[in-house]
């Protein structure tokens, strides 16, 4: 899936961004998005960004993002969106706990059946990020980046365990959502399931899928993602605020 050199050009023109980083003269990362429009505002909609494998886990995608915002807010724009899988912990700890993007809207099959090597023919679900980059939030999770400590005695939405494998399953799932706050734990390793466990891959999705979108249709919004352990002891938990909490605009 690619995007035609002249769609580039007029986008960089008439409403959007183009951004590539170079190190040594090649291209090591870059992001595409076009003015679109969401719950009735003007937007950028970030449609890709992509890192060179051996270059990740280094900041770089963090870095496009920020002069991604800086450009979108020279031109008036104040959101961001963009949809990422909701299985890949990587993003989630990027759009979330680092650039404080807001998610409460969950896409069932968004882009039909992929054939890539990372969605293995699955569903293409995805979550909505809204990163609402003129907002005061966004400016302090920005200037604060430091870990948040994650309170594990949370209620769960999900309760997990290790299998013989050393894949992570669900034992027991709630749609319970009145406590003010909720841990959604998902997988850490969701690359590696795929190829030696797709049929528990497939399940995640599944589940996954059941559980975001009944705690969004009661009322429940993503206000961050935390990680704990290293290795393999690597756990990923979103942080859901309750039903009973409200929506804040």
């Amino acid at each position: 899936m690619g995007v035609s050199s002249e769609v580039l050009s007029v986008t960089q023109k008439y409403g959007g961004v183009v951004l590539g980083a170079i190190a040594k003269g090649k291209l090591r990362g870059f992001l595409y998005a076009f003015l679109g429009r969401y719950q009735g505002r003007v937007v950028h909609w970030s449609h890709m960004l992509a890192v060179e494998k051996r270059h990740r886990d280094k900041g770089l995608g963090f870095r496009i993002k920020l002069a991604h915002r800086k450009l979108a807010l020279q031109e008036g724009i104040k959101s961001v969106c963009w949809t990422y899988d909701p299985l890949q912990s990587r993003n989630a700890a990027l759009n979330i706990a680092r650039l404080g993007a807001r998610v409460e809207e969950y896409l069932t099959d968004c882009y039909g059946r992929h054939t890539s090597v990372l969605e293995k023919s699955l569903p293409s679900d995805r979550l909505v990020a809204n990163w609402q980059i003129g907002s005061a939030r966004v400016a302090v999770r920005l200037a604060s980046p430091s870990c948040r400590p994650l309170n594990l005695k949370l209620p769960r939405i999900n309760e997990t365990r290790r299998n013989k494998e050393g894949f992570m399953v669900n034992r027991g799932i709630s749609f319970s959502f009145a406590e003010p706050l909720l841990l959604l734990e998902i997988p850490t390793n969701t690359d590696e399931m795929r190829v030696r466990a797709l049929k528990l891959a497939r399940q995640w999705r599944l589940e996954t899928r059941r559980m975001f979108r009944r705690a969004f249709e009661s009322g429940c919004r993503v206000v961050d993602f935390v990680t704990t352990g290293t290795g393999g002891d690597r756990r990923a938990f979103y942080v859901l605020s309750g039903a009973r909490t409200g929506r804040p605009a």
